[in-house]
């Protein structure tokens, strides 16, 4: 889980801010899938603000990261 937050930190802190923005996840691990055989995989909730390194909160408002485009 701390790879994935790790990840998360890196892509929006590269994308958005230049390597200054912390993001807020909240991450899970779920070990099983529906029919309750062995699929661990994670669950991640992302926040829409972040916090710079020096502390200073950030609203990073980003229409791309709320559409589903597959």
């Amino acid at each position: 889980m701390d790879a994935a937050i790790e990840t998360i930190n890196d892509t929006a802190s590269l994308k958005y801010r230049n390597g200054q923005l912390q993001a807020g996840a909240i991450v899970v691990l779920h070990p099983f899938s529906k029919d309750v055989g062995f699929n661990p995989h994670l669950h991640i909730l992302l926040t829409e603000v972040g916090f710079t390194k020096s502390g200073k909160f950030i609203f990073q408002k980003n229409p791309e990261l709320l559409t589903n485009k597959r």
